[in-house]
């Protein structure tokens, strides 16, 4: 299950660190945060903001634009953790090993959030069993996504690469796509027979027949059959801080 505890802590730490570095001072921080915001024609709460800085809480779109402006930092970093942090890009840049999906890109406009749902959660989305408000997180994308996508926090190890290439290892979070064909080659999501929950694989052909293929190949290749449905292709990706 998705830990939003976790995620409004971290969001909090990378909150003080930005305002550490641009020199905002530490006793009052909240009421300049205020300030500043009320100034960019945001309006927030003396108490929304204090919630962002105990980290009970994080900052929504418009407040997140307006911060990572004043504070010199991408929003992407401020918001996910995804570096570089410096809005030149030009510093702290940490690659996931070539990892991250060739259409995840440093972003310069808005595409919508999506929520970020658990396992068992993705299972139903496949027979749209689940309404698309359900999730009680919800994350920017960083990519071009359909109305129906949603985003997953990778669990467990099949896909992480043990060599050089694309790896999604534990605590990686995906964009999904369901309305995306999926096609050979692809990272997708699918359901498999006598199970609840939803699995993350590489959609292979071989023969005229299709598996799913985990990255890491200690793990075992499934058979895909009438049974099996895929839930959507992955569209982005990218390993929090």
């Amino acid at each position: 299950m998705v830990d939003k505890n976790e995620l409004r802590a971290a969001f909090s730490a990378r909150l003080h660190e930005a305002l550490d570095d641009a020199g905002v001072r530490t006793r009052g921080r909240g009421v300049d945060i205020h300030k500043h915001l009320k100034s960019a024609g945001v309006a927030k709460s003396p108490q929304a903001v204090s919630k962002w800085l105990n980290g009970d809480a994080i900052a929504e779109a418009d407040s997140m634009s307006a911060l990572s402006s004043w504070l010199k930092v991408r929003r992407e970093w401020l918001e996910y953790g995804v570096l570089p942090k410096s809005q030149s890009g030009d510093t702290n840049v940490r690659p996931l090993n070539s990892s991250v999906e060739s259409n995840v890109r440093d972003i310069t406009r808005r595409f919508g959030k999506v929520p970020l749902i658990s396992w068992v959660q993705a299972g139903a989305w496949c027979e749209s069993n689940v309404e698309h408000d359900d999730g009680d997180v919800w994350l920017s994308c960083p990519v071009a996504i359909s109305k129906s996508g949603y985003a997953l926090r990778v669990l467990g190890d099949s896909m992480t690469n043990p060599g050089p290439g694309r790896s999604y290892p534990t605590g990686c979070i995906i964009f999904v796509d369901p309305e995306s064909e999926a096609k050979a080659g692809d990272r997708v999501i699918a359901r498999v027979p006598r199970t609840n929950e939803a699995t993350f694989k590489v959609l292979v052909e071989d023969a005229g027949r299709q598996f799913l293929k985990p990255i890491n190949p200690q793990y075992p290749i499934i058979d895909i059959t009438e049974e099996t449905h895929i839930c959507g292709k992955v569209v982005g990706a990218f390993l929090p801080e």
